[in-house]
């Protein structure tokens, strides 16, 4: 529905940016997580935002709060990135069933209700001050970035650009970068985790990386 909050919580990968799209396109809000939240992080912001669906990448991270999930009906549908044997309720779902589904024409989704002002993400801070603060940020705030973002990196392409991401997703400025990759048609890579980032960046060797 309208507003409804859908958690993220996954490291760095494509289906990190695929998921945020879909969400905001369905016209919910996405609220991003890191991976390195403790069980009582992950706590408080599940019971603040309360979310309806929430988007994991593996087992390993979703044992942080399936606890904590078991006595809330506000959860309606959990999804994994990575295939979990042994889950076979109506609950939960795989990431690659629901993309292997090809929509008829009209069962696309063309949204109209998107408005500048339309809350597109809630990005919490780090709590150091006390219980962490969720700052709403609309389509609007995240378009004019964007355009100011266009702006900065013109006189920095000539051709295609090749980004590394290596920043958490999560992250207020990682997560508007990733928009920026695509409004200027970068090739993107994600790096695999901070140990390898030297690897990586042999191996992607980007134009662009930001930090």
């Amino acid at each position: 529905n309208h507003g409804d909050r859908c958690l993220l919580v996954s490291e760095n990968r494509p289906e990190w940016l695929i998921s945020d799209l879909s969400i905001m396109l369905a016209d919910g809000i996405t609220v991003p997580a890191y991976t390195t939240y403790t069980e009582k992080d992950y706590k408080y912001l599940i019971e603040d935002c309360q979310p309806s669906i929430i988007i994991v990448s593996n087992n390993e991270l979703y044992s942080k709060f399936k606890n904590i999930i078991k006595d809330k009906i506000y959860v309606k549908k959990i999804i994994f990135f990575d295939k979990i044997d042994g889950i076979y309720e109506d609950k939960y779902s795989d990431f690659n069933s629901i993309i292997r589904v090809n929509l008829l024409e009209n069962e696309k989704i063309k949204n109209k209700n998107l408005k500048r002002t339309t809350p597109a993400c809630i990005i919490y801070t780090s709590g150091t001050g006390g219980n962490p603060k969720g700052v709403i940020l609309s389509h609007g705030g995240i378009l004019n970035n964007l355009e100011g973002a266009c702006e900065i990196m013109k006189p920095l392409i000539d051709k295609r650009p090749v980004f590394l991401t290596w920043l958490p997703l999560s992250h207020s400025y990682e997560h508007t970068v990733q928009f920026a990759q695509i409004a200027v048609g970068a090739k993107v890579f994600y790096a695999e985790k901070i140990e390898k980032l030297l690897e990586n960046i042999s191996e992607a060797k980007p134009t662009i990386m930001t930090a």
